[in-house]
């Protein structure tokens, strides 16, 4: 199996020289052999402990894209448009759906008020006979 120095082993393990000092001495780390030039380590400990370093990050990535990349640029256009159709539709609804609001609230009014009326109607002579006091109903006699 392969050995590493322990500089050699932070790199690739993407940690400082203490921390892999630190490991060692504690004893989560062992090592394959120490000489005068300090602890050689074996890979696949190394890895065991500390997992082995990522070569990219996403930010890394971002920054490797060309600047100046044309499609990119009609791309991000056609979607700016397309947002700002995709918001005037939302507004066109918004102005319906408050529109339809307002009739139904107007239709709801007017059929009450058309109930009241019907209702007055058939409730109309009822009303004509409690106008007769109350000894007017109990002999039978018409207050006019």
């Amino acid at each position: 199996m392969a050995t590493v120095s322990m500089t050699k082993g932070a790199e690739l393990a993407g940690v400082s020289k203490g921390t892999v000092s630190k490991a060692l001495k504690s004893g989560r780390l062992s090592y394959a052999e120490k000489t005068d030039n300090g602890y050689l380590i074996d890979t696949s400990e190394l890895f065991r402990v500390f997992p082995p370093k990522q070569k990219e990050t996403v930010d890394e990535s971002r920054l490797d894209t060309p600047d100046g990349n044309r499609e990119t640029l009609i791309n991000s256009g056609g979607l700016q448009r397309e947002i700002e159709l995709l918001r005037e539709q939302l507004q066109d609804r918004d102005g319906v759906v408050s529109d339809l609001r307002q009739r139904l609230d107007k239709s709801e009014e007017e059929r009450r008020e058309a109930q009241a009326r019907v209702i007055g109607l058939l409730t109309g002579p009822e009303a004509a006979e409690s106008k007769r006091g109350f000894f007017g109903r109990l002999f039978g006699r018409s207050d006019d």
